[in-house]
């Protein structure tokens, strides 16, 4: 075997490998928590198992608002700017202009004042702008451009889980419009999908925020209000790929007792180092398939 087809073939070794793994840890998790729900429902044969993900980082490599770039090379654009090049915004008239506000403005703003403004930001510069026509112009996009982003391996837990009788939920700290967008291109409804939401009036998108926000601490608040809107429901999973914006949800997840004395499983997806207090806490795994590398029968 000459050199290069040795290089070649320790490559592929490598990347098959580590996509082995994946698939080890999908299966696991899946059966780990189906035989949770199992025990679960011979116990109390009325509870209402659900799954709870957020979704940049989680379902999709990158992020849905603000697109995905590798090594200086744009390999989608997000959501914030394909609205804003719709037509969509109040605020940004042209395309360049809003290009220069997530270059220099967002991250000053993220920076200065925080999380908490600046990313309800991105879906206030949408006010006036009629709901429904905008998420539909998201879906659309999501649906041509950027399913083949999503996680392979997040997509078959998701239908795995659906298929036990396992209802999963997105809670995103992305604009509430695009959360349902996308969330409905990954199979999850409409009506299960949560993001940073804004009060509506007339069918157009105001400025003011619907707390709580869907982000850190709020994320735990919006998973226990989705709990106690439902008779019997039991948080059996959570998922989510940071530890300041998911960690405590996921936290609240996997130490919540569960009937029969069960907790939930939470996994951390490309989570990278474990902060202080969140030692052992979760399921650690990293996932490099996306649809754009194992190709479209992953979404069927």
């Amino acid at each position: 075997m000459n050199i290069l087809r040795k290089s070649i073939f320790i490559a592929l070794l490598f990347v098959g490998g580590s996509l082995l793994a994946e698939d080890i840890f999908v299966n696991n998790i899946v059966s780990e928590i189906i035989a949770n729900v199992e025990k679960i429902k011979s116990h109390s044969p009325n509870s209402v198992p659900m799954a709870f993900w957020d979704f940049d980082g989680t379902i999709i490599c990158g992020d849905i608002s603000l697109g995905h770039t590798v090594n200086g090379k744009k390999e989608y654009s997000g959501m914030f700017l394909k609205a804003v090049e719709g037509g969509f915004s109040s605020v940004f008239k042209d395309l360049s202009s809003a290009e220069r506000y997530l270059e220099k403005d967002y991250p000053y703003l993220e920076k200065t004042v925080g999380k908490f403004l600046a990313w309800p930001s991105l879906g206030q510069v949408f006010f006036g702008a009629d709901a429904e026509e905008i998420e539909s112009y998201c879906r659309n996009y999501a649906e041509a451009n950027l399913k083949k982003w999503f996680f392979s391996s997040s997509l078959r837990i998701m239908r795995a889980l659906e298929k036990a009788g396992v209802e999963n939920y997105i809670v995103s700290g992305s604009p509430d419009i695009f959360v349902k967008a996308a969330g409905i291109v990954a199979g999850v409804p409409r009506e299960r999908c949560v993001g940073i939401r804004q009060k509506i009036a007339g069918g157009r998108l105001s400025t003011e925020l619907k707390y709580p926000l869907s982000m850190n601490e709020g994320k735990v608040e919006c998973v226990r209000e989705i709990l106690n809107s439902r008779s019997a429901a039991v948080a059996v999973a959570g998922f989510g790929n940071s530890y300041w914006t998911d960690g405590p949800f996921m936290r609240y997840i996997a130490s919540n007792p569960l009937p029969l004395g069960i907790k939930g499983v939470s996994v951390m997806i490309n989570g990278g180092k474990v902060p202080e207090g969140y030692e052992g806490l979760f399921r650690l795994v990293n996932f490099e398939k996306t649809n754009a590398i194992s190709g479209p029968k992953i979404l069927r």
